[in-house]
């Protein structure tokens, strides 16, 4: 007797554990669960996805118009691969690049915010606030609420360029290593047109009266255009303009001194266009005036070494640094949390496909 109620309370026991097991594997995944580990950083179900579905035109137009719209577009086998087989790869390919990115920031101790739970609450609060300024009347500045995916690759963007700074550290050169590769590579510094420029920039006042300010600030640099044609004295020129910054700058189409945002791009183009003696008409960079003489152009010059020196450099150890997280990608390892089967309907989830 006492054998047999044995027998049966492991019966019952071993089917609980089977149901256990069964229950486990099957579960609906929420948005915040992890799903896989890369490089030791934890990927959720919503960041997986949100990568995923941004691919979903690039694959379908590799297909033609009929296929693309089939029902079973996403499982069917056309040509020995699924197109939900494609989509993956490239969602796991980014993700690789990203998490390698936010290991190299914890291994580099840059204090910042990698985690999609961290930047989507990140995301909300900016959100609330901005809304709840919108709505008393308060200044919003910019936009009126963040989209999840564009902020998270404007972090990663940044999070990407400090980890390029600080491993380009681990990257020193000698000036004679840099002399070595000048001389072996003449024509990579060889610059299509370079310009010597005497600039006239007028920068915009903050304050009230701002429409007369502009008004002021356009005659001055009209008068000071009419004044660079015939003179290219500094000390003359700042006597007479004082609110107006008169500079020379060298510029080429190697080395734009167009800023690391890109902003003075305009000033670039105006000057590469321009021939010796030339003044331009006035233009505006954001809000400040400028107008610019040609004091010297060349075309296809060599630049010497020592003007690019720098440049050499920072190229150096940027192709080194870039090197190294190439390098870290490619030994980062992919680790499912979930089933591979849950993480495919996971992503006909995000591709809006019923689970079958």
């Amino acid at each position: 007797m006492r054998n047999r109620y044995a027998k049966n309370i492991l019966c019952m026991t071993a089917v609980f554990c089977a149901a256990a097991v069964i229950g486990c594997g099957t579960k609906t995944v929420k948005d915040s669960d992890v799903v896989m580990e890369i490089a030791g950083q934890t990927v959720v179900k919503a960041e997986y996805q949100m990568i995923l579905v941004d691919y979903e035109s690039e694959i379908k137009r590799q297909y033609d118009t009929d296929m693309a719209n089939r029902e079973d577009f996403w499982t069917s086998k056309e040509g020995g691969e699924r197109p939900l087989d494609k989509i993956m790869q490239l969602a796991e390919e980014e993700l690789k690049e990203k998490k390698t990115i936010a290991q190299l920031t914890a291994d580099l101790g840059i204090d910042a915010q990698a985690d999609y739970g961290a930047l989507a609450a990140q995301v909300d609060g900016e959100n609330d606030a901005r809304g709840a300024a919108d709505e008393s009347g308060g200044n919003v500045y910019g936009i009126t609420a963040f989209q999840m995916r564009e902020y998270y690759d404007y972090v990663y963007t940044q999070l990407e360029y400090e980890v390029m700074e600080s491993l380009k550290k681990n990257h020193g050169v000698s000036r004679e290593e840099l002399q070595k590769i000048y001389q072996e590579n003449q024509q990579a510094y060889t610059s299509d047109v370079s310009v010597k420029m005497l600039v006239a920039e007028l920068q915009a006042e903050s304050g009230n009266g701002q429409a007369s300010q502009a008004e002021s600030g356009n005659e001055q640099i009209l008068q000071a255009m009419e004044d660079l044609k015939e003179s290219t004295d500094m000390q003359y020129l700042r006597g007479k303009y004082p609110n107006i910054n008169f500079y020379e700058l060298e510029m080429s189409s190697l080395n734009m001194e167009e800023g690391k945002s890109g902003v003075y791009m305009q000033r670039w183009l105006t000057a590469s266009a321009m021939q010796q003696g030339e003044v331009c008409q006035p233009f505006a960079i954001g809000e400040n005036l400028l107008a610019m003489r040609c004091l010297e152009r060349s075309e296809h010059s060599v630049q010497p070494f020592e003007e690019v020196e720098g440049l050499l450099k920072d190229d150096v150890q940027t192709n080194g640094a870039y090197e190294e997280i190439e390098s870290r990608q490619k030994e980062a390892e992919i680790k499912l949390i979930v089933t591979q089967g849950q993480l495919e309907k996971i992503a006909l989830e995000a591709l809006q496909i019923p689970n079958k």
